[in-house]
């Protein structure tokens, strides 16, 4: 790699670094929006989501630039590619955390009916999910690939549960169908992050291996005691 690959490459690196900081904060504080109904804690996370898509687009110049002035090949192409490909899916995670946001404006008003477990239980997931692809990618460690494909696991099991647990909800209250729907919605962006941070992964693999692997099947229908 030459030097001003190498420094641009870097600099890619640190921005994506900051990019994951920031969707991080945004996620967790829109769940802690939701979970409180808090309208000034959600204004806060749709700043930082705003932020994450200042960013985003930044790398993504980035990348484009530094592949048409040096035109790189093999491992250095594939890490910028997997860079963009980074970018795009913490890209995703703001928006879904943006949409997360909207829906506490929605909740003007409603009042939770059970306590709040399982949709944080999801964004942590996500957020350990994504420290890990990222680190694959940033440091070009694959190390806890492994351990990711059980986080991902665990968040499809417990978004599948606390489904199943808000149908037994809506067949004893009729009042709770638009809170129950917000939650089912929320379930699923914090899901589609944990599968972000696997897409991450793969890039990862691809980027370090030259060899495309598909993630996330490793522990399908096993049972949580075995994910432990």
């Amino acid at each position: 790699m030459d030097q001003t690959l190498e420094s641009r490459t870097s600099n890619i690196s640190d921005q994506l670094t900051t990019l994951h900081s920031l969707v991080t904060t945004a996620l967790v504080q829109a769940m802690k929006a939701f979970e409180d109904i808090d309208a000034d804690l959600a204004a806060e996370a749709g700043a930082v989501s705003d932020k994450v898509e200042q960013l985003h687009h930044l790398v993504e110049g980035l990348v484009f630039e530094a592949v048409s002035n040096h035109q790189p090949k093999e491992l250095d192409l594939r890490r910028l590619v997997a860079y963009r490909n980074a970018s795009e899916s913490l890209h995703k995670i703001g928006r879904y955390s943006k949409k997360i946001v909207d829906i506490v404006e929605l909740c003007e008003g409603l009042d939770h009916f059970k306590e709040l477990v399982s949709l944080p239980y999801l964004t942590e997931l996500a957020v350990t999910a994504l420290g890990v692809s990222m680190k694959a990618l940033i440091e070009s460690d694959l190390t806890e690939i492994d351990e990711l494909e059980k986080l991902e696991a665990l968040s499809d099991r417990e978004a599948a549960d606390m489904f199943e647990e808000i149908a037994g909800y809506l067949n004893k209250r009729r009042d709770i169908s638009e809170l129950a729907m917000f939650y089912i919605i929320v379930g699923r962006y914090c899901e589609r992050a944990a599968d972000q941070a696997i897409i991450i992964a793969e890039s990862a693999s691809y980027m370090i291996t030259g060899n495309r692997v598909k993630l996330g099947i490793a522990y399908h229908g096993e049972s949580a005691s075995l994910l432990d």
